[in-house]
């Protein structure tokens, strides 16, 4: 992986960065694909921070949402001469248009949404259509807020304006959508780092999970999943 600057991590991952930004070690670490030409498709980009990153290490990258990316991912990738590594789709993760074809599909913070209305059955569907569009070896990268511990639940719904919307995926809620893949490695990180009310707080709460919260609670108990999906 290129050598990133604290303000490209900030473009890429936006918020609670020091929990978030293990996937990207991760993904390289487990997954058996390089970057450099490979075909990735991030879903539900939003602001295309996956998108710039799979850009600065050389792949081709479609950088896609329901309705397109928004305007702020278009700004990002032209402020970081990566535009002609990306195309913008809209694309519905729930109809993905592609067979056999990607070497990489890559996710963060999408799967609760696709969940809205504790909709399991989309959730299963958007996995399989990740699956399907894959060719064989593919891989799916996906990073996934957890329903965590029951403070995190209860802070949700209190002050997170679509916490009682999105459905928050369980470890064994991610093991059962993804059965169709030959092997799955994921870790879980973060407890308390959510809490934090700026950046800076949440990188000194990032340092108690990572030194104290990670020996003590629940792997259940971390708000954040990471993860490696083979086809």
């Amino acid at each position: 992986m290129k050598n990133i600057s604290r303000s490209t991590l900030n473009d890429i991952i936006e918020w609670d960065i020091s929990s978030w930004s293990k996937c990207l070690c991760f993904w390289l670490l487990k997954g058996n694909i390089d970057l450099e030409n490979s075909k990735v498709l991030e879903i539900g980009s939003r602001n295309g921070g996956l998108s710039l990153w799979a850009g600065l290490n050389g792949a081709k990258v479609i950088c896609s949402d329901l309705g397109g990316p928004n305007k702020k991912a278009y700004q990002k990738h032209k402020n970081h001469n990566i535009s002609n590594f990306i195309t913008y789709k809209d694309i519905n993760a729930l109809d993905i248009p592609y067979e056999n074809e990607l070497d990489i599909v890559i996710s963060k913070s999408v799967i609760g949404g696709i969940g809205r209305n504790n909709n399991a059955e989309n959730q299963k569907i958007a996995i399989s259509e990740i699956y399907k569009s894959l060719r064989k070896g593919g891989e799916y990268w996906f990073t996934e807020n957890l329903s965590a511990s029951p403070a995190h639940k209860i802070l949700r719904s209190k002050f997170i304006q679509w916490g009682d919307e999105w459905r928050y995926v369980t470890i064994d809620d991610m093991n059962e959508f993804l059965h169709q893949f030959s092997s799955v490695e994921y870790i879980t990180t973060g407890f308390i780092s959510c809490f934090g009310r700026t950046e800076k707080q949440r990188k000194i709460l990032n340092f108690f999970d990572r030194f104290l919260f990670s020996k003590i609670v629940p792997k259940k108990w971390n708000y954040i999943i990471i993860g490696v999906a083979k086809k």
